[in-house]
């Protein structure tokens, strides 16, 4: 595990939050910009992730495949690394936070790869911070129905919180077990979270993609292919369905 504390600042870390607080208010499709809601603890319909967002963000998509982000993900992989998939958290006042798991298990395709936080905000103790059990990587650990760690393997190990300012960037292999929770605070966390793989595995993003949108399609209420999020999520889908370009 890798914490890079304030990567990102001044008029850079500004652009993204502007980036990512304009990807926030346009409207979710079936399978282009995939928009997901959950009803918070005060009864407010939010924006709770976007997801596939890179094709439709110039800007985005030139900071998360270019440059200092996956040159870092690449030196933890051992070669160049690919973007297999990304998606932003925006964890509203009252917003759910996820259950202890590993991310392995909800990628197909591919055995290694490695995650990177960005901490669009200041992520914080009571904003529901990202926690890891450090040292406990070296293998798939056992799950339960919904994809996640068995809660009595769970509640046995070492958690750590890891609150970070906005700007910094925490890089973790797919099989770290981690979890956050709910956000008390009376303000919005949001956090980019990108996954890459080795070139040598290919390029998976688009598979992903595919298999993801039509494996989902009868579970409108689940935000990946493992059941972690601890809300009840729905897709935010423009009315007229308009495409994203």
């Amino acid at each position: 595990m890798l914490v890079v504390d304030n990567a990102l600042g001044g008029a850079e870390l500004l652009q993204l939050q502007q980036w990512v607080h304009d990807l926030e208010q346009r409207p979710g499709t079936p399978n282009q910009l995939l928009q997901y809601d959950e009803t918070t603890a005060d009864g407010r319909t939010r924006r709770c992730r976007t997801e596939n967002f890179v094709p439709y963000h110039d800007g985005l998509r030139t900071l998360l495949t270019n440059g200092r982000i996956p040159d870092i993900a690449g030196a933890l992989l051992g070669e160049t690394a690919v973007l297999y998939k990304e998606k932003i958290n925006y964890k509203a006042p009252g917003g759910s936070g996820f259950a202890a798991h590993q991310d392995a298990p909800a990628y197909p395709y591919v055995s290694n790869t490695i995650a990177c936080m960005v901490a669009v905000d200041d992520s914080t103790l009571t904003n529901g911070c990202l926690e890891v059990a450090r040292g406990q990587h070296a293998a798939q650990l056992p799950t339960d129905a919904r994809g996640c760690v068995e809660p009595a393997v769970a509640e046995s190990l070492p958690w750590e919180a890891l609150p970070v300012p906005a700007g910094s960037l925490v890089f973790f292999h797919c099989y770290v077990p981690h979890r956050s929770a709910a956000n008390t605070s009376d303000s919005t966390r949001r956090a980019i979270y990108l996954t890459y793989n080795g070139e040598s595995d290919g390029e998976l993003r688009e598979s992903y993609y595919t298999k993801r949108i039509h494996d989902l399609a009868d579970r409108p209420d689940q935000l990946s292919l493992i059941g972690h999020f601890a809300g009840a999520a729905k897709p935010a889908i423009s009315s007229n369905n308009e495409e994203q370009s």
